[in-house]
């Protein structure tokens, strides 16, 4: 009898559909990160669309080898919970000096090393399994008022910021993807 009864419950688990994956925004996590608040996001895959106003960036691997990592802004946030598009440099430095950029940084064996003097917007997916990245503020940030937060914890910076710039900590989204939406014009570089 309890034969029968797992037999018949494994063929209807077998034969139901299987759960769409949903992802989680990548604003939505973004936030979440800020806040503290990111591990309730852990092993889940994150997506978004965002810009790299930072190019790419050649990222040091274990085994001493490198491959390419990308930052994507998401946008701004300020405490108050007011959101902002950033589409601009000059919007992408405002942010910046006000300490709002919302960012993750992602890493994955396939990703473009597009070099370009304007940023590129990208639609992305990848997972969060608790690294993080430190993130370098742009120069024209650094006579801001705001204090950033340094590295990341365990991380020390590879490079000394520029006088009165500073450091922050992204989520890092592994096992990334990214398909180019569109070269974006940008003005005030």
């Amino acid at each position: 009898m309890i034969r029968a009864a797992c037999a018949v419950l494994g063929t209807l688990l077998l034969a139901a559909p299987s759960l769409p994956r949903t992802d989680v925004d990548a604003v939505t996590f973004a936030l979440a990160f800020r806040d503290g608040k990111a591990d309730q996001y852990k092993n889940k895959q994150i997506s978004g669309s965002g810009i790299s106003f930072h190019g790419p960036i050649q990222e040091r691997i274990g085994d001493g080898s490198t491959r390419t990592s990308l930052v994507m802004t998401l946008g701004s946030a300020d405490p108050q919970g007011n959101r902002a598009l950033i589409k601009t440099w000059d919007e992408f430095v405002a942010a910046e000096r006000g300490r709002t950029t919302l960012v993750v940084a992602l890493s994955g064996p396939d990703l473009p090393a597009m070099k370009s003097q304007e940023p590129i917007s990208y639609d992305f997916s990848g997972v969060y399994d608790g690294q993080v990245r430190t993130i370098m503020r742009v120069p024209q940030a650094a006579d801001a008022a705001g204090k950033d937060s340094g590295p990341c914890p365990g991380e020390a910076a590879r490079q000394a910021a520029p006088a009165g710039g500073g450091f922050y900590c992204a989520a890092l989204l592994t096992g990334a993807t990214v398909s180019v939406k569109a070269a974006r014009a940008v003005g005030g570089q």
